[in-house]
């Protein structure tokens, strides 16, 4: 799937270069850090014994995940992406368009929103562990 993945996104960037755009290694780079800020919140939101720190974190992976131009995005609660980029949901969608990766994305966000709605400790830690081992996945790719 790993091999599918980059093949695809190779397919993506022959097509870009052909037609005389190339996505920046800027943005390629920013979308990568990104994606490790907010598996490092969501590994907090998952370990943290308190609603307020659990929520903290899931605000900052989802606001990592939408970007600062997204109905979602708390604005109150800081995001620590800022700078590197727009959104992981905008940086996928620039650079590859809305294939599996965003829609895995996408539904990244919607479970820490969920999650941040339910104000149940245990199970905004458990979705804090599936954002974390998502995003470390994506990370490595």
């Amino acid at each position: 799937m790993r091999t599918t993945r980059w093949l695809v996104l190779g397919t993506v960037v022959a097509a870009l270069v052909t037609a005389g755009a190339q996505p920046s290694p800027a943005a390629m780079t920013g979308l990568a850090d990104q994606i490790k800020t907010a598996a490092t919140h969501a590994g907090f939101a998952e370990k943290y014994d308190s609603m307020k720190e659990v929520s903290l974190h899931l605000h900052h992976v989802l606001n990592c995940l939408v970007g600062p131009s997204d109905n979602m995005y708390d604005k109150a609660s800081g995001s620590p992406c800022e700078g590197q980029g727009n959104g992981i949901l905008p940086g996928i969608k620039a650079s590859m368009g809305e294939d599996q990766e965003y829609q895995v994305a996408w539904w990244l966000a919607r479970i820490a929103d969920q999650a941040l709605k339910t104000g149940n400790l245990a199970q905004a830690r458990a979705a804090g562990h599936i954002l974390n081992v998502q995003l470390t996945a994506m990370s490595k790719m």
